[in-house]
């Protein structure tokens, strides 16, 4: 007697078996029917849809055989599974493979036997439709075409099997993660062992494990042991001695379903745990390997692990990253605002008109003298230490910033700890909800100390701008004369000191009328008239003020309306004032043969004006200061280009006053943009 061999892909073969889930289940109609059939349209007593396990053929269907399944080394299946086309063997009393057969010799004395193999969705053989009779017989090809055309319907029959297994587990592990990621809450010593507990329930494994690699050293952060409980958080062991080693090799999912009879059965870590089974995963966070999230038993795992079961413990592994990553922002995070100096908070207001703060951080307890719970559950007890004179403006600056969309920055008085009134400023970014609430995102800090050193400051300069400017007037205008001839003729020597007096003298003037003009617009003195008007015509009136010195320089003005007709809510006069200071910079700092390009254009409720110049742009370092008053690129006293270093501060503070806003975009050596948007109505408050 001839025993059968085994298929070359043995061992996946038996996985693909393993993974139809059919072996040693009751009998079904759908295998029946066809077994049925085979008998009665061969005439045979005996026909079986017969599994080739291990060390057995097991029978899933039996019709006229009263045996469910007989040993794999004396099988006729056993030979058939070799080969893709039917095995027929006429007569197995003359056949030397069969002859001594006892399937042959006794029970249920096979003499004729036909089988056609049975093939999965990856064309693994792992069973036969076969047909058994006790007397010779001879079978034709039209013969064989029909029992193949049997076979291929039970094929059929097993692809739906394992198409409905596969998808079965896939809607399981889906479920399974989706109930892990919505209802697990709680910090990563509650979430994570939970999760793990989850997990080994769905893969079926004894012990889940995440753990942190550091060099050499494995520990374990978290874990969960269904059986025997003999791990602690935090134990750490050499790396080379644990299976994550062949993780970090092998570089992504690790599946080993028989550690014993896998090519990694000299591991160290085998001889020291004795794990047959295993399933990993890498924990990646910031593109940096962190650890592992490994499963693993002391039993061989049948049937091995599924590609649904890598999917599972893949994603798995990129949830508890997202968790860990979370965890360390947010520690971070609270330790960035436990040290922020004042409060970083959210404001919300509602649709109806009542208002909160979602979140706040400590300083609150220091700014306004009460609980981050309180002020998320009302506002109004913020609003109850501003200074009445400061109260209304607050609010209409608030229902600007509302309407716009636009960054809120304001300077108001609070009751600082009930006592004395206290300076305070704060700035947020809004957006709206789809609820239609606006939310605010900013801070508020204390500036009272600062705000009185300022007051002091401008104050001084008030004073002594107002005690030099009578005069330099009277100095600058005596010289005028002079240079005239009022007082007789002038040597050519002494002419050309006399004029450079009088330049300096002019520049000087120019200088205290800027610190002036500041000092009023902080104080909040500055006279505006703002009020509806087109905007095109102010914009020509500044540029053809400034062409002068633009052909001084050089330098050509292109103006692009993109929107005629645009109005916006301004004052004229001081709008011109601001346009001023941006076209001398863009003139001042363009090369020779430059040119500068004004846009007017409509953003939503804003009007914007852009100046755009050819020059180096503005450096890196000089940025964050930009705004500031007296602020120079190069404040050097050698610096090649004049300026008091006020006419950007006056145009923000000049932009500020009418509703509106300053900003610049630019890359160094490739010019500057310089804008200024407006309101396209009045905004509320403003008017008379």
């Amino acid at each position: 007697m001839k025993f059968p061999e085994q298929p070359p892909e043995e061992p996946q073969r038996l996985s693909a078996l393993e993974a139809t889930k059919l072996l040693d289940t009751p009998p079904e109609e759908r295998f029946d029917r066809v077994t049925r059939l085979a008998a009665s349209l061969f005439d045979v007593p005996i026909a079986l849809v017969s599994l080739v396990d291990r060390d057995r053929q097991w029978f899933k269907s039996c019709y006229g055989l009263g045996v469910r399944e007989t040993g794999r080394d004396i099988s006729f299946c056993g030979h058939a599974i070799l080969k893709s086309e039917a095995f027929v063997v006429s007569d197995a009393l003359a056949d030397e493979r069969f002859s001594d057969n006892p399937l042959v010799t006794g029970e249920p004395r096979i003499r004729f036997y036909a089988g056609a193999p049975l093939e999965d969705r990856s064309g693994f053989r792992i069973g036969t439709l076969c047909i058994i009779d006790r007397t010779p017989r001879t079978f034709s090809d039209d013969d064989q075409m029909k029992l193949r055309d049997l076979a291929d319907i039970l094929e059929r029959e097993l692809q739906f099997q394992e198409l409905g297994n596969y998808y079965s587990e896939r809607t399981r592990a889906l479920n399974t993660l989706n109930e892990i990621v919505l209802e697990i809450k709680g910090d990563l010593d509650t979430a994570i062992p939970e999760a793990l507990e989850r997990a080994n329930r769905f893969l079926g494994t004894d012990t889940a494990i995440v753990s942190e690699i550091t060099g050499g050293t494995y520990t374990v952060l978290w874990h969960h042991e269904r059986r025997n409980q003999t791990l602690e958080n935090g134990l750490t062991l050499p790396l080379e001695q644990t299976y994550c080693s062949l993780l970090l090799e092998h570089g992504e999912v690790l599946a080993i379903n028989h550690m014993g009879r896998s090519r990694f059965q000299t591991h160290p870590g085998y001889g020291a745990f004795g794990l047959e089974s295993y399933l990993a995963a890498p924990i990646w966070i910031d593109e940096a390997l962190i650890g592992t999230l490994n499963f693993s038993s002391q039993a061989p795992r049948r049937p091995p692990f599924t590609e649904t079961e890598k999917m599972f413990v893949n994603l798995l592994a990129r949830w508890v990253a997202d968790a860990i990553h979370h965890s360390r922002q947010a520690a971070t995070l609270e330790k960035l605002v436990a040290n922020a100096p004042g409060m970083l908070y959210q404001y919300r207001l509602w649709p109806d008109g009542h208002s909160t703060f979602p979140y706040t951080s400590n300083g609150i307890q220091h700014i306004y003298n009460i609980s981050a719970e309180d002020a998320a559950r009302d506002a109004s007890p913020v609003f109850s230490t501003i200074h009445p004179e400061d109260l209304p403006v607050v609010a209409e600056s608030i229902k600007r910033s509302a309407k716009a969309l636009s960054r809120w920055h304001q300077r108001y008085r609070i009751q600082w700890h009930g006592n004395a009134w206290h300076w305070v400023e704060g700035q947020a970014n809004p957006e709206k909800l789809p609820d239609g609430s606006i939310l605010w995102h900013g801070y508020i800090v204390d500036i009272n100390e600062r705000y009185e050193a300022e007051q002091m400051k401008n104050q001084f300069i008030s004073t002594v701008s107002h005690e030099l400017r009578t005069p330099l007037t009277s100095i600058s205008g005596s010289l005028g004369l002079i240079l005239g001839g009022a007082a007789g003729k002038v040597p050519e020597k002494t002419r050309g000191m006399l004029a450079i007096a009088k330049r300096n003298a002019d520049h000087l003037k120019v200088l205290i009328d800027d610190l002036l003009d500041i000092e009023k617009l902080i104080s909040g003195n500055m006279p505006l008239e703002a009020r509806e008007q087109e905007l095109e015509a102010c914009v020509v009136s500044a540029i053809e003020e400034i062409q002068p010195y633009a052909r001084l320089r050089r330098v050509s003005i292109h103006l692009n309306n993109l929107t005629p007709g645009l109005t916006a809510h301004y004052d004229k006069l001081r709008l011109k004032q601001a346009l001023a200071n941006l076209l001398s910079n863009a003139v001042k700092f363009s090369p020779e043969q430059g040119q500068v390009t004004v846009e007017i254009d409509a953003q939503g409720p804003e009007a914007r004006i852009a100046v755009q110049d050819s020059g180096p742009g503005v450096p890196a370092s000089f940025k964050p200061r930009i705004f500031q008053k007296f602020a120079q690129a190069d404040a050097s006293s050698s610096r090649s280009k004049e300026g008091t270093g006020l006419g950007l501060a006056i145009t923000r503070e000049l932009m500020l006053a009418m509703g509106g806003e300053i900003g610049f975009e630019s890359k160094e050596g490739q010019g500057a943009t310089f804008w200024v948007t407006l309101p396209r109505s009045e905004p509320p408050g403003t008017g008379a």
